[in-house]
């Protein structure tokens, strides 16, 4: 088994409430899904400024770090 078959199938990602543990779920099923309902979130936010007529900012990650890298004009 190389390093990335280990990772999929053998990385967990732990949750607990206090003391209780809650789940074990694969950590890059896990990770994938972060990124994927964040993607979803930002959709959401898109539509929701555009049904009240309002222009929508920029949200792509990639593009706000570039913008943050800029210097002030």
């Amino acid at each position: 088994m190389d390093s990335v078959q280990h990772f999929q199938t053998l990385a967990r990602y732990k949750t607990w409430a206090t003391q209780i543990f809650l789940h074990s779920l694969p950590f890059a099923a896990t990770l994938a899904h972060v990124f994927k309902h964040s993607t979803h979130h930002r959709g959401q936010i898109t539509a929701a400024l555009t049904a009240m007529g309002q222009p929508a900012p920029e949200l792509d990650m990639v593009y706000m770090l570039q913008a943050e890298d800029q210097p002030n004009a």
